[in-house]
């Protein structure tokens, strides 16, 4: 019972400490709420566009569990079934948007009303503010910038090997943050999303963003098949030329020798004719493998499910105004509180220890 009124008076006490203090507290949450005001309607205005899809996975990794037991008994599944092209998992994904290809082809894409290039959309806009990187480049970093200049002439470059600027590195952080991609692991979900003051340019931006990812799944996926397609064109296109001479030579040789009946003609013309049923097969043959091929290639092309398209986005996504006035009032109260409380607990302690 003692502790019970003990603890009802601390807290009567600790209200009534506030209640003195309440013109304090009160003036302290409204320059807090002000401060809040005047942040949001300071704070500059941005849209977020987006896209959702669904990868659509093949047998061959739906399959995958199956394999792992059947290895176990000592049975090669993909023997018997066949190899199959293995899928990107979309948890890569992100990987593959961070890539320095990725990026660079991502800073080629045209936006805006005159189809320029986001890299020169973002050095347009930032031209203002480009004075203090410009001066830190020539004065701080001048001996690197010699440095590195007196390589570029005296080595000679790799055209094998990615080589980005300064520009390109400051791009590719500006790009980390206006774009981002999320993988829902458990629904299949991949959502890539573009923040931008443009609403227009931000839509156009994360539409490239997402054919681009798909482009790069697309040709990794088929990339085996179509390399096979391109040798058997190769092949077929080689054989048809060889088909066409032995049936001209067939022809030729008919036609200059209409009146003889030899054994030697007709052996000449045996062989040819034997030839020309030879090439005609592997040409018959190759046309199907043709056919065949293509069909394999469609067969390895990945689809996309797309379950939200990109649109122009209406509303603004940053900055949520009520919502910060309301953090910032929160945090006026909480502060002038807090203060008020310990304030005298404070003020003792220190006379104590001076003392």
């Amino acid at each position: 019972m003692d502790t019970h009124k003990d603890d009802e008076i601390d807290l009567i006490a600790l209200l009534k400490t506030v209640f003195l203090a309440r013109r304090f507290v009160i003036k302290t949450t409204i320059l807090f709420a002000i401060y809040g005001v005047i942040l949001a309607l300071v704070s500059p205005t941005k849209y977020t566009a987006s896209a959702t899809f669904v990868p659509q996975l093949s047998e061959g990794q739906t399959n995958s569990s199956l394999g792992g037991l059947a290895s176990l008994a000592g049975i090669n599944l993909s023997a018997i079934m066949g190899s199959q092209p293995q899928d990107i998992s979309p948890s890569l994904y992100p990987q593959i948007a961070e890539s320095i290809p990725y990026r660079l082809a991502l800073l080629e894409a045209k936006v805006g009303p005159n189809d320029t290039s986001f890299r020169n959309y973002i050095l347009d806009q930032s031209s203002g503010s480009a004075i203090l990187p410009l001066l830190k480049k020539y004065t701080i970093g001048l001996p690197g910038l010699l440095l590195n200049k007196q390589t570029d002439n005296n080595e000679p470059l790799d055209n094998t090997l990615f080589q980005i600027t300064e520009e390109d590195k400051d791009l590719f952080e500006f790009l980390a943050q206006v774009a981002s991609i999320e993988v829902d692991d458990q629904e299949g979900l991949v959502s890539i999303s573009v923040e931008l003051a443009d609403r227009m340019v931000a839509a156009q931006l994360a539409q490239a963003a997402t054919d681009l990812l798909q482009n790069n799944i697309i040709a990794f996926k088929s990339q085996s098949a179509r390399n096979n397609l391109d040798f058997i064109k190769r092949q077929y296109e080689s054989k048809r030329q060889e088909f066409e001479q032995i049936q001209d030579s067939i022809a030729v040789f008919k036609d200059q020798n209409l009146n003889i009946t030899s054994s030697l003609y007709q052996n000449q013309l045996t062989r040819l004719e034997s030839q020309f049923s030879v090439t005609s097969s592997v040409f018959q043959e190759l046309a199907g493998q043709v056919e065949q091929a293509k069909i394999q290639v469609n067969k390895d092309t990945p689809i996309f499910t797309i379950i939200e398209p990109v649109s122009v986005p209406l509303d603004r996504s940053k900055p949520k105004r009520t919502m910060m006035v309301i953090i910032w009032t929160f945090l006026g109260g909480v502060f002038s509180v807090g203060w008020v409380l310990v304030k005298s607990p404070v003020q003792k302690i220190i006379k104590e220890l001076r003392s």
